[in-house]
């Protein structure tokens, strides 16, 4: 059988040669992302079934789909064709092979999984840690690949709303941040009137430069404190859908631990009233000094449905709230619920491991599907660069 692998086609023929995969991909990588074929060949007729199992297939029909996809990219084929980060391979009866497959041809077919170069390793994750979802975690051993990468990215962030990518180049002024988010057809945001589209996240005591003070304010990101859960932008009239951020420096003192929460699992953990009452109606937000542009204070509800998914969305971020958040009985209860449920950080939320958050890897996400917190910094030299944006990625007007 031989793996055939080119930009338009994944296919497969009978042969009698093989040749080694992980020689085979280092060796044409290059060539492969440009467009020119590699073929890959085992001895065994292979069924489809157990390819499938292997590269972790959610489903029979899904991977049948796969398979015959034409006129995909290298990378986004194997976003879909491969688990990044299973802990383990299925045994050779998981995928209905029975004990007279060649043991041989096993272990090079879980060695296929396992070694692909465009992709995070798998790693045992603590039950508190977040799990990715499968394809969401990659590799750009340079800028070229990362950005040939793009759609592959934009189709993870658009499915599962977060995106992890390890940079394997030096880039301290986060540009290849930039370039991906530019290169996925979306448009970053300033972060203020007197700041660009890139933004230190870092214990600066002196802060930045406020237009509405025209003095210096500090940010809670310029701080070391803790940042309890929110989504950025939420005072915005419009708050950007999506942010990066790229990891320069972590936390080496156990600090900043950085959490997310699904939308979806805190409005499991609502009573229907609060989600209705959340859904219709409108909050004064405060404007941070720091992010002013024009507009001291904006109403807007904090829970909302996107029209075309169905989905939850959210903005939050309680120390803009007044106190109490309005004059509507209802309304304040429905905060207060929020609020107690998020005050338990045991319970909702998980954190990032260390094999993802670190140095030289940049996480995007979803700003309305997923909030974020993290805790008080110990490690005063943690250093993050954030990018705020628009769009739909991939989708290029």
């Amino acid at each position: 059988m031989v793996i055939y692998i080119n930009p338009y086609e994944f296919s497969f023929w009978p042969s009698s040669s093989r040749t080694s995969y992980s020689t085979a991909i280092k060796k044409h990588l290059p060539r492969l992302v440009c467009g020119a074929p590699v073929t890959m060949s085992l001895h065994s007729q292979v069924p489809r079934s157990c390819l499938q199992g292997l590269a972790g297939y959610t489903s029979r029909s899904y991977a049948l789909t796969v398979l015959r996809s034409a006129s995909k990219d290298l990378p986004r084929l194997l976003h879909e064709s491969h688990s990044p980060l299973r802990s383990s391979v299925p045994s050779q009866e998981q995928l209905g092979l029975d004990s007279s497959f060649p043991a041989q041809e096993f272990v090079f077919l879980q060695n296929l999984v396992r070694k692909s170069p465009l992709f995070l390793q798998a790693s045992k994750r603590k039950a508190e840690e977040f799990q990715f979802p499968l394809g969401t975690t990659f590799k750009a051993p340079s800028r070229k690949i990362g950005l040939e990468m793009k759609d592959t990215f934009a189709q993870a962030l658009r499915e599962y709303g977060i995106v992890a990518v390890e940079v394997g180049f030096s880039d301290p002024k986060s540009q290849f941040m930039l370039e991906v988010v530019e290169a996925m057809g979306c448009s970053p945001d300033t972060h203020s009137s007197t700041q660009g589209a890139l933004w230190d996240v870092t214990y600066r005591p002196k802060g930045v430069i406020s237009q509405k003070t025209g003095g210096n304010v500090v940010s809670i990101s310029h701080s070391l404190g803790e940042f309890a859960w929110h989504t950025d932008g939420c005072f915005e009239v419009n708050p950007q859908r999506y942010f990066g951020l790229h990891i320069l420096h972590p936390d080496k003192l156990g600090g900043g631990i950085f959490r997310v929460l699904a939308v979806d699992d805190l409005v499991k953990l609502l009573s229907p009233a609060s989600i209705e009452t959340l859904l219709n109606y409108e909050f004064e937000l405060q404007v941070p000094p720091e992010f002013y542009k024009g507009a001291a204070t904006t109403r807007h509800k904090l829970l909302s449905i996107e029209p075309n998914t169905g989905r939850y969305l959210v903005r939050f971020r309680r120390d803009i709230l007044a106190d109490p958040p309005s004059d509507d009985p209802a309304a304040n209860a429905a905060v207060a619920e929020l609020n107690a449920i998020l005050d338990k950080p045991d319970t909702v939320g998980q954190s990032f491991s260390e094999d993802v958050f670190k140095e030289n890897v940049i996480l995007l996400m979803d700003n309305a599907r997923f909030l974020h917190c993290r805790t008080e910094i110990k490690d005063p030299r943690r250093f993050l660069r954030r990018i705020r944006f628009n769009g739909t990625p991939g989708v290029r007007n």
